[in-house]
């Protein structure tokens, strides 16, 4: 009987070899795939009030941040009354005055039915971001809003986009704030 070892084939060394490759592209494309599910972005009812002859509709949205840091968000709202009209100023709050850290650029002369507001400042980690927003015009007893943000994170060159809406309002109803 002899006392030599078997020695791996050649076959064997490359089989594990071929095991060993896509973990380590599997671990290198994870920090990508997460980021890419951290965030949500929920709202509340949209809720309509009246100031003299201006209509408003007020919409409340959370944008809940997961393990990974924001470089830049983007939300494009659309609003859409039922009446067929546009709305002609837009306002975001941060639950205080006025939230300075979102850019928008002003309301074109006669209206819109879309705006983008950019928020360029970092949102960190694990945090959480409330927005209120706040769409004034001259028709809006009933009609929906949306939103779509669109996502930066930290340490990615790539964009996510997670969407919410479209959410109703209805004729009556006061603004609470």
């Amino acid at each position: 009987m002899s006392n030599t070892l078997a020695r791996p084939t050649r076959r064997t060394l490359v089989r594990g070899a071929a095991w060993s490759v896509p973990v380590v592209s599997i671990a290198a494309a994870a920090p990508a795939f997460a980021a890419s599910g951290t965030s949500s972005l929920t709202g509340g009812a949209a809720v309509k009030w009246g100031n003299g002859p201006t209509k408003h509709v007020s919409w409340d949205l959370t944008l809940t941040n997961g393990a990974v840091a924001i470089d830049t968000v983007s939300i494009t709202f659309t609003y859409t009354p039922n009446g067929g009209g546009i709305f002609t100023s837009f306002t975001i709050f941060g639950y205080a005055p006025l939230d300075n850290t979102w850019a928008f650029p002003p309301i074109p002369v006669g209206g819109t039915s879309t705006v983008t507001a950019t928020h360029s400042a970092e949102i960190a980690a694990n945090s959480t971001t409330r927005i209120h927003t706040d769409f004034a015009g001259d028709d809006n007893s009933a009609g929906t809003v949306s939103a779509t943000a669109t996502i930066k994170y930290v340490g990615s060159s790539t964009t996510v986009q997670v969407p919410l809406g479209a959410v109703a309002w209805g004729p009556g109803g006061e603004h609470v704030h």
